[in-house]
């Protein structure tokens, strides 16, 4: 693995590409597993958070809402499909949910229609209720019994004219869910030379690539496809679904929905926008939202480093573009500051290539370290010596770093909205094996792993009739060997029986058998895993839609039958390595004669209350924090005695989402969750 090191004021540009790093040794075919509910649930509830940011664009130049089929409105023309298996896989889906080919032939089923997509529902596009097509590679490879075919196939647009036209934007509303490798088989082609030659760019928008994942539905997806359209006479695009080029084939199941096509130019001339900001490159190795004090990045060898993902989406070139990075205690004070200057960051139309990186990288050593365990903020700005920006709030991004004495973690525990379960096994009545795990790499040598935190699902140990089941399983950790990948790498173990009690208790401590030394520049994976069918199942609690940094690893089958780990997953699973000897938070607090309870009602709309037992008198404190780990509140409650107590907290002007709240006695903490709704 390489691993990159810069100076303070060192400036490096990379073009953005997720799923940085791949296990290569298992990047045969992936299992295919069949959609569910609460994925369904989760991506439509992405869709509106995904829609919410869509760029938009200025006049509208082409629209198509497929109310009329293949056969296309306002006048524009037809629409062609093709594909690779006689014209049976592009399919429009009519107002009252009916499918029909090309041909007209109805396919006598609502869509998708797969024995894996499992007639999830419809694309949730602006106008779903007047058509929209899907490419239902599923479909046609239903039953999986009869044998499978890799699929590929295109929908071209029309011919349109934009000679009067210097910005060209492509927007439209998509769904898609693919097997069986990571690389999404998503792309968009565009012409103007009437079809002689294509320009090819990726289709698969903000979705962080993995296969047998769901996007959000809908997706809003938008293009610059200027630097192809721009003045052309004789302009199309097509949606086209491929066997990705860098495995060349096993692209079979599941769907891609289109809807609401519309061509737009773009009316903003200045509009820089900060992407993503990191805490660590996330390409050669990885970011943690929690790092231990001993892991920290000394000054010396630079500092935090910040990654700042950007793009240019005006039509001018912006000159002399600052970066500010800074980074800020808690309260707000700056504890550091540091700047680069890119000369120049080209629009889409005006980029070195075309496709345009859609959107670069600058790594910023800031020089800093920290000398205290708490909550830190790293924060960037971007300003253009060019003009005033048209959407400045976007210029801006803010993070919170979490620095602690013994804990190293990738997930945002305030931020946990998923849970990663296995799949049913062939074995009537049990589960497949499954695991949840995550890279660490240790920038400084002398520490020591004791063990691993994980925070369990509600469904954790339960049977396929959501009824108490037996679970067994290991806690491991992998000494990461790249040339064989996780599966093959060496690990110590420790083996557990799962405990009723442990659902819904937060991050539950789980010590290895014996501490483990930790070599400097070594890589390591912490997992848990049930490496056998069970009665009951293992299910980890998940942020959802956050590894940008390829550390999340995922136990699974692949085609042939094996089962092994696989990168590349969209969530961070709540495993968290743990650097010191210790007890469960809980079992600490207990034995320090503290008792948190649930907060009452939850979820809470006015006033919720908070129960807790001291055994001794104490100095107690509250802590609310909402997702991105900032306190909003502060409650001071002075020494209290032992015995029973009661804080009732108003709740009210809180925006709805998901806190924490944490009771501190005496240095003494316990975090649970709380809804506000």
């Amino acid at each position: 693995m390489k691993h990159l090191t810069l100076t303070l004021g060192a400036l490096c540009i990379f073009a953005f590409a997720s799923a940085q790093r791949l296990e290569t040794l298992h990047s045969f075919e992936h299992t295919i597993t069949a959609a569910t509910q609460a994925e369904v649930a989760n991506s439509l509830l992405a869709g509106e958070q995904e829609r919410s940011t869509q760029r938009g664009g200025g006049n509208i130049l082409f629209s198509e809402d497929f109310s009329n089929g293949f056969d296309g409105v306002n006048g524009n023309g037809a629409w062609s499909a093709s594909d690779n298996a006689n014209d049976s896989l592009w399919i429009w889906v009519s107002p009252d949910n009916t499918g029909f080919y090309n041909n007209g032939d109805a396919t006598g089923v609502a869509h998708p229609g797969g024995e894996f997509s499992t007639n999830i529902g419809s694309l949730e596009s602006g106008t779903p209720d007047n058509g929209w097509m899907i490419f239902d590679c599923d479909y046609l490879n239903t039953p999986i019994a009869t044998g499978v075919q890799d699929t590929d196939g295109s929908l071209t647009s029309p011919m349109v004219d934009f000679t009067e036209n210097g910005s060209v934007i492509l927007s439209w509303d998509q769904y898609f869910r693919y097997c069986c490798y990571p690389y999404a088989p998503i792309y968009v082609d565009v012409t103007n030379d009437g079809g002689v030659s294509w320009t090819t760019f990726d289709g698969h928008g903000s979705f962080i690539e993995a296969a047998n994942s769901a996007s959000a539905n809908p997706l809003p997806t938008t293009l610059d496809v200027s630097c192809v359209a721009a003045y052309s006479d004789s302009v199309q695009f097509r949606f086209s679904y491929l066997q990705a080029p860098e495995v060349g084939n096993g692209y079979s199941h599941y769907y891609w929905g289109i809807d609401d096509v519309v061509v737009s130019s773009n009316e903003n001339a200045d509009d820089l926008a900060i992407i993503q900001l990191t805490n660590g490159d996330i390409y050669n190795v990885w970011e943690y939202r929690v790092t231990p004090m001993e892991q920290k990045i000394a000054a010396a060898d630079g500092g935090v480093l910040a990654g700042v993902l950007y793009r240019n989406n005006g039509t001018e070139n912006q000159e002399s573009v600052e970066v500010l990075v800074e980074v800020l205690s808690e309260e707000g004070e700056v504890l550091a500051s540091v700047s680069e200057t890119i000369p120049t960051v080209y629009s889409f139309a005006n980029g070195l290539n075309c496709p345009a990186n859609s959107q670069d990288t600058i790594y910023i050593a800031t020089g800093w370290e920290p000398s205290t365990t708490g909550n830190y903020i790293l924060r960037s700005t971007l300003t253009s010596g060019s003009s005033s920006d048209t959407t400045p709030e976007d210029n801006t991004m803010s993070k919170v770093m979490v620095y602690t004495d013994d804990v190293y973690g990738h997930d945002d525990e305030a931020a946990l909205d998923g849970e990663v379960s296995p799949r049913e096994s062939d074995i009537a009545g049990l589960y497949d094996p499954s695991g949840q795990g995550a890279f660490y790499h240790m920038v400084n040598g002398g520490s020591t792993a004791y063990g691993i935190t994980v925070d369990f699902g509600e469904n954790c140990g339960l049977n396929i009739n959501g009824q108490e089941g037996e679970l067994e399983f290991e806690t491991r950790l992998y000494f990461y060997d790249s040339a064989v990948g996780i599966t093959d790498s060496p690990f110590e173990s420790a083996f557990w029986t799962y405990d009723p009690a442990w659902t819904n208790a937060g991050p539950y401590y789980l010590e290895f058998e014996d501490p483990i030394e930790l070599e400097a520049g070594a890589v390591y994976f912490a997992a848990v895993i049930s490496e056998y069918e069970s009665d009951g199942g293992l299910t980890v609690n998940a942020q959802l839609n956050s590894d940008t940094d390829n550390s999340t690893g995922e136990f699974n089958q692949t085609g042939d039958g094996d089962f092994v780990w696989f990168t590349s997953q969209t969530y961070s699973p709540a495993v968290r390595l743990i650097l010191s000897e210790r007890v469960g938070v809980d079992e600490f607090a207990n034995l320090h004669g503290i008792t948190l309870n649930q907060n009452i009602p939850n979820p809470a709309s006015n006033t919720t209350t908070f129960n807790f037992d001291l055994s001794q008198s104490r100095s107690i404190q509250f802590e609310i924090r909402d997702l991105s780990g900032r306190v909003v509140t502060r409650l001071e409650e002075g020494t209290l005695g032992a015995g029973a107590h009661t804080v009732t907290y108003d709740v009210s002007a809180l925006s709805s989402g998901l806190y924490t709240y944490t009771l501190i006695a005496d240095g003494v903490s316990i975090t649970k969750k709380m809804v506000i709704r």
